[in-house]
Order: structure tokens, then C-alpha cells, then sequence
């Protein structure tokens, strides 16, 4: 890792989702102080909470969205409402004399140009082709266009997260809705072609690129790429899930694609190896692997049964 390291406190805001609920008990296992902000305990308006120059925050961690792919596309409401958000929380750490540095989650996943061949580097262009994709280049503007100073403002583009407390929900995680359907011996339903590629980056990778982001000090660059480093096929995917599950009662619904999908996107993530001495360590079958034990593990704990 470059540059040295010390303790300090974190602040994530989104910490009731999937990435942030994962980073804030990892800095408790840890023992990194952390301030928890959500929907119901927002960041602006948080009674009693730590002001930046009272109580100085090495790291606020953005990860606050409304909206996913699917949601984007009908609701640009939301979309304002998480642009407005996001403003005052910028306009809040610009008017302190001692603001943390300030982590912004984007979404490698859809910003670069799809007109490009992948893999993407931090340097690729990118193309908002989707509401969503625009709504993450938004905010990403908003940052950088801001009066904090540089080294204090860090974009990350992650790729398509996974891993054990993905929720099943609409336009969120693909490996979830799958280990659900295999739960209750339901079919894995297949959006689009199978030869469509993504990056599927595991979930404890992306926290352990998080921790040590919070911990280098020093300047980072303004961008990085944080995702498995390799493409992955929906029909590999698929036969990874099936072969995991080794029920052969599941099978795949292949559907058609979705407006919103790309067809081939991962991304380069030399520049965070070289930055924090960060690489992906969870392989595809060990993630989907985790995954799986962890949904059976809570449906054991709560006596849920498989749908037949």
C-alpha cells in the first residue's frame, strides 16, 4: 500500500445497503470508529451529529442512491432527489475548514462508452446511455466541479457487485434474484443473450478496496476502477450457479434483453492495484459459493421452506 496509514473515522452514507451495510460492519469488526447515515438518520440533517471541524471524518463514503438501472429509466423524481442530496452534502463539506475526504460510489458497470471495447481503464471515455448512467455521471460532475480540494474527492466505479445479503430486488444483482429462484427450485431467469459479458466483483473485495482507500493517506488518484479484472458471461454465470446449487430441478429461462443491458463491459483494475495495493481476491465459484451458504444459512435460521 502507498503512502502511510493511520485510524480515523468513517462516515457512510447508504449505510442501510447492500455495499453499505457490508462496509460499515467491516469497520466495526476492525475497530475503525464509523457514523452510520441513512433514510431514516440522514447525513444533513442528523440531530447531534459530528460536525466535519468538531469532530474531523478521515472518510465520507457516498453510497446513497434511490435508483437502480431499471428504477432510473421510470422515476427521474428520484434521480433529482439523489442529485439534490448529494449537492448539500458537497455544499456542507465545502463550507468546512477540515473536510474528510469525500468517496463517491459510481457505476463502473454502465458509464464507459459501450462503442469502446473493454476492458475499461479510469482514462476510457465514457457515454451516458442510460437514465442511469447519466444520474452516476451527474454526480460524479457535481464532485468534481466542486471547491474541495483534490486530493480530498475520489471517484469509484465499481462493477456489478455480489455476494452473501444481496437483496433480491428489482434491477439489483443478477446473482441474488438467481440464488432465490434456486432456493425455491424456481428457474434462473436469463435476461438477454448468454453471451453477453460482465464483471461480477465480490463483495468483500470491493470492502477490502473501500478499508484501504479509508486508511492511505496521501493523494489518489481521481478515479478508480474497482471490479474482478476479467469478463464473465451470463451463460457461464448461470452454469456457475447451477453447478454451486447442484439441484437439478433448476433450470434457465432464457428471456429477451432489457433496453438498459450492455453487452460487454469490465474493467481494467490495474490502476487500484498500483494506488492502494489492492487486487480482487474472490474467485467467481468461491463468491457465488458464499453466496449460496448464506441464503441457506438464513432461511434455515428463520425456518423458511423451498416453494415447490
Amino acid at each position: 500500500m502507498t503512502g502511510t496509514t493511520r485510524a480515523g473515522i468513517a462516515a457512510v452514507v447508504g449505510a442501510g445497503g447492500f455495499i453499505g451495510a457490508a462496509l460499515v460492519n467491516r469497520f466495526a469488526s476492525i475497530g475503525v470508529p464509523v457514523d452510520s447515515f441513512t433514510r431514516d438518520v440522514p447525513f444533513i440533517a442528523r440531530p447531534g451529529g459530528r460536525s466535519p471541524d468538531e469532530h474531523p471524518l478521515r472518510t465520507l463514503f457516498w453510497l446513497a442512491a434511490s435508483v437502480n438501472p431499471a428504477i432510473a429509466e421510470e422515476r427521474p423524481d428520484l434521480v433529482d432527489l439523489d442529485q439534490a442530496a448529494f449537492e448539500q452534502a458537497v455544499e456542507r463539506l465545502e463550507a468546512s475548514t477540515n473536510p474528510p475526504r469525500l468517496v463517491l460510489l459510481s457505476s463502473g458497470g454502465t458509464v464507459y462508452d459501450p462503442a469502446i471495447p473493454p476492458p475499461y481503464t479510469e482514462a476510457s471515455p465514457v457515454r451516458a446511455r442510460t437514465a442511469y448512467a447519466r444520474s452516476k455521471l451527474a454526480l460524479e460532475q457535481t464532485l468534481s466541479a466542486s471547491r474541495l480540494p483534490s486530493e480530498r474527492t475520489l471517484i469509484v466505479r465499481v462493477a456489478n457487485a455480489y455476494g452473501p445479503g444481496q437483496p433480491a430486488r428489482r434491477g439489483l444483482g443478477v446473482v441474488a434474484h438467481w440464488m432465490h429462484a434456486a432456493a425455491n427450485r424456481q428457474p434462473l431467469v436469463l435476461m438477454g443473450d448468454k453471451e453477453t459479458v460482465r464483471d461480477y466483483v465480490y463483495i468483500g473485495d470491493i470492502v477490502d478496496a473501500l478499508v484501504d482507500i479509508h486508511r492511505t493517506e496521501g493523494p489518489l488518484p481521481p478515479i478508480l476502477n474497482v471490479g474482478s479484472g476479467r469478463g464473465t458471461t451470463l451463460g457461464e454465470l448461470a452454469q456457475t450457479v447451477l453447478d454451486v446449487v447442484d439441484d437439478p430441478s433448476v433450470s434457465i429461462d432464457a428471456r429477451p434483453p432489457r433496453s438498459f443491458d450492455l453487452s460487454r463491459t469490465w474493467l481494467d483494475t490495474t490502476l487500484a492495484a498500483r494506488s492502494l495495493g489492492w487486487r480482487p481476491r474472490t474467485s467467481l465459484r468461491d463468491g457465488v459459493s458464499a453466496a449460496w451458504r448464506a441464503l441457506q444459512d438464513r432461511q434455515h435460521a428463520s425456518g423458511d421452506q423451498p416453494q415447490r
